[in-house]
């Protein structure tokens, strides 16, 4: 199965893969060529790996400062972003 990671930035990424790469191995890492995806092959139907990539994704973000992340599992996305209070006008 593979999932992928895309960020707004190629700055973030180092960091990311790296953290991917010591949860899940770096043999099962790669980071694309324009430097903005980070490529996760993930043991087929392995849920726990997919739940290994999420919660990885999920405290890299956490600490990051980027605004948000698009994840892809397979053909589907999901976006993270960050929560930010609306503005009230009086």
């Amino acid at each position: 199965m593979h999932m992928r990671v895309v960020l707004p930035d190629t700055a973030s990424v180092p960091a990311l893969a790296e953290r991917l790469s010591a949860a899940l191995g770096s043999e099962r890492i790669s980071v694309d060529r324009d430097g903005r995806e980070v490529d996760i092959q993930v043991e087929q139907d392995s849920d726990r790996g997919v739940l290994r990539v999420l919660d990885t994704v999920e405290r890299w973000y956490a600490q990051a400062e980027v605004g948000f992340v698009e994840m892809w599992l397979g053909e589907r996305s999901f976006t993270l972003a960050r929560w930010l209070p609306a503005k009230t006008w009086s």
